[in-house]
C-alpha cells in the first residue's frame, strides 16, 4: 500500500524577478490558456448530488439538522497495489438472498457486494425474510462478471461501518460509512472514493464525532429494509 497523508492541500507559486539591466516577465506561451485546478479537498458537487438522489442527505439531516457534505475534507490518499483477489464462486442462493443489495456498474459488467461477508439473509418458515449480522467485521468487494474475479476494496473491523456505495461512473466508486482511524480521534463519518482500475483511494472525513454517534450504521439498516421490498 502506498500512502500519502494530506493535512490541507495548499498550493502556491511565488514568482520573483529583479534586474537593473534586464527585463523579466512571466507569460503563458502563445496560444495556451491558463489552467484551473479543481479543488479535491472536499467532496465534489457530483458526489453530493448522488447522495441527494439516493435520499441519504435528507436521511442524515433528519437526525443531524446541520449535516453538510461540504464539511467532509480529504485526509488520506493512497494506491492499493496489493488488493486481495480470488475466484468468485457464489452459493446457489447468493443471488436470491443478496441480489436486491448488489450495486451494478452503469455498464453492468461489475457489481459491488456490501453485505454477504457479515450479513446473513434467509427465509423463515412463515415466508418472512430474516436479516442478521454474522460477525463484527465488514468487507466491501468488487465482482467482475466477465473475468469471474472478486476483489476486496475495503475491510473494516468492529469500529467500522459501511452504509452504502454508489457508482459515479464505470471507473469510479463512492463508499459511505464510518471508521475510527485513531482511538483518540473517535469514530468519524467517512467517504471513500475509489478510482479503477488503478485502485486509487481518497478518504474524506467529517470531524464531528457527535454526528457519527447519531448516524453510524443507521442508513445501512434503512437500506437493508428497503431491499426486502424489491
Amino acid at each position: 500500500m502506498k500512502y500519502i497523508l494530506t493535512g490541507g492541500l495548499l498550493f502556491s507559486i511565488l514568482l520573483t524577478g529583479c534586474s537593473n539591466n534586464e527585463q523579466s516577465a512571466a507569460e503563458a506561451p502563445a496560444g495556451e490558456d491558463s489552467v484551473v485546478v479543481e479543488d479535491n479537498t472536499i467532496l465534489s458537487p457530483e458526489i453530493v448530488q448522488v447522495f441527494g438522489k439516493a435520499g441519504l442527505t435528507d436521511f442524515a439531516r433528519s437526525r443531524v439538522p446541520a449535516f453538510n457534505w461540504n464539511q467532509f475534507s480529504i485526509t488520506t490518499t493512497w494506491e492499493e497495489d496489493s488488493a486481495l483477489s480470488s475466484s468468485f464462486t457464489p452459493g446457489k442462493d447468493y443471488y436470491t438472498e443478496y441480489g436486491p443489495y448488489l450495486k451494478y456498474s452503469p455498464d453492468s459488467t461489475r457489481f459491488i457486494d456490501l453485505d454477504s461477508y457479515n450479513v446473513h439473509i434467509r427465509k423463515k418458515g412463515d415466508g418472512q425474510t430474516e436479516i442478521a449480522e454474522s460477525g463484527p467485521d465488514t468487507e466491501v468487494s468488487l465482482v467482475n462478471r466477465q473475468t469471474g474475479q472478486k476483489t476486496r476494496l475495503l475491510f473494516l473491523g468492529p469500529a467500522g461501518s459501511i452504509d452504502d456505495a454508489f457508482w459515479e461512473s464505470n471507473d469510479r466508486i463512492v463508499v459511505v460509512g464510518a471508521q475510527e482511524t485513531a482511538p483518540a480521534a473517535g469514530r468519524r463519518l467517512t467517504v471513500w472514493t475509489i478510482d479503477l482500475p488503478a485502485y486509487s483511494y481518497q478518504l474524506y472525513e467529517l470531524p464531528d464525532t457527535a454526528a457519527a454517534k447519531l448516524l453510524t450504521g443507521q442508513w445501512r439498516k434503512e437500506r437493508l429494509k428497503k431491499g426486502l421490498n424489491k
